[in-house]
């Protein structure tokens, strides 16, 4: 009498069983490396070339120690630094000698609405920050860059909301006593977008956190006064 019973089929073990294991093997341990690249380039400190400063400077050029700083004149943390610390700075080691201070355009607060009818509308006038940064430049270009951009960290209300609109700022060149047609002029013209633009492509590449951020000698640090005061003490002694 014949079996009706079924041969039992033997699962293969051959090459293809032992490739996909290599397989899965190497792309578990491609993954871990690639996690731990990531992780390791996030705990890198951002440091920056104190030498190629190219922003605006207040000080003695050949001072020793040079603090950089990217920042934004809409941005409420930067008008705080602006108003609060940079004065204690300047009172105690850029007067002296010590520091020099290089201001650093990072006009990143655009009008960042998703609303289509908004952004139909939407033009690089309205990008208060950028703007601001052009009229600080205007006024830079009548050595009057840092009675500007105080006058903008006083003046902040709001992101793109008109605090920043042309009319207020050519009303604050008039009240620090700049030639308006030249001011205007150079408004109109857009005579320092580029510079701006270029500024603000130098600071994303760095990746930083916010603003402001503080370099002392190219290292990176805590906006407040104390910790640059710490990072500070290494050169002054």
């Amino acid at each position: 009498m014949k079996s009706t019973s079924r041969p039992v089929k033997k699962k293969k073990t051959g090459l293809s069983s032992i490739s996909a294991t290599y397989w899965l093997i190497g792309l578990v341990a491609g993954m871990m490396a690639l996690a731990l690249i990531v992780l390791l380039n996030m705990n890198k400190p951002i440091t920056i070339d104190p030498s190629l400063a190219s922003g605006n400077v207040l000080g003695k050029a050949d001072a020793p120690i040079t603090i950089s700083e990217f920042a934004d004149f809409q941005c409420p943390a930067c008008g705080q630094f602006a108003r609060q610390i940079l004065p204690v700075i300047e009172e105690k080691y850029i007067k002296t000698g010590k520091v020099k201070w290089v201001f650093n355009h990072f006009a990143f607060l655009g009008d960042r609405t998703t609303d289509p009818a908004k952004l139909a509308l939407y033009n690089e006038f309205k990008d208060e920050s950028t703007r601001a940064a052009e009229a600080s430049e205007c006024a830079n270009d009548q050595g009057k860059f840092w009675e500007y951009a105080n006058t903008l960290f006083a003046n902040q209300a709001g992101e793109n909301l008109g605090a920043f609109n042309d009319d207020k700022l050519i009303a604050w060149a008039q009240q620090l006593g700049l030639n308006l047609d030249q001011f205007k002029t150079c408004l109109d013209n857009r005579t320092h977008l580029d510079k701006i633009k270029q500024a603000k492509i130098a600071a994303q590449s760095l990746n930083l956190p916010g603003t402001p951020s503080i370099f002392v000698n190219g290292k990176m640090v805590d906006s407040s006064l104390a910790a640059i005061e710490r990072a500070l003490q290494p050169y002054l002694k």
